[in-house]
């Protein structure tokens, strides 16, 4: 959900006028903000080696939870981010109960978005996968 989060950005709108300090940038009341979600979730300052897959980032409780927004956050938050994690973790336990997966000769380690994937990302060229149905 870091390294390929289901949304590459979100959009959203300013309510109030606001200055970001640390730009000298303001912005007025209904202007458009675009939060560029898989930037913030690659941004070194915020997630030590960025490329690396290491969970236990996210053991540490100060983690900046509105730096990591695969579903969103707040009041506009996905309204299926419960439902969307469990029928993901569902899904993804029954696959693994009958089948063993692992990548294909053709899969790549680090693998692109695609730019013209739209609302969601995908991957650039997809990503082949193996799977071999495991013994009863």
């Amino acid at each position: 959900m870091r390294m390929f989060p289901p949304l590459g950005f979100l959009m959203r709108q300013s309510a109030h006028p606001y200055t970001f300090p640390e730009l000298g940038l303001s912005i007025d009341a209904g202007v458009s903000v675009l939060i560029p979600v898989h930037s913030l979730h690659h941004d070194p300052r915020h997630f030590p080696e960025p490329l690396e897959f290491r969970p236990e980032r996210f053991l540490n409780p100060e983690h900046d939870k509105f730096v990591y927004l695969p579903f969103g956050e707040g009041p506009r938050a996905c309204v299926g981010l419960r439902l969307g994690l469990m029928q993901s973790l569902a899904g993804l336990a029954a696959v693994l109960a009958r089948f063993s997966v692992q990548p294909a000769p053709a899969s790549v380690r680090r693998p692109v978005a695609s730019t013209g994937a739209g609302l969601t990302q995908a991957v650039k060229g997809g990503l082949p996968l193996i799977f071999r149905e495991r013994q009863r």
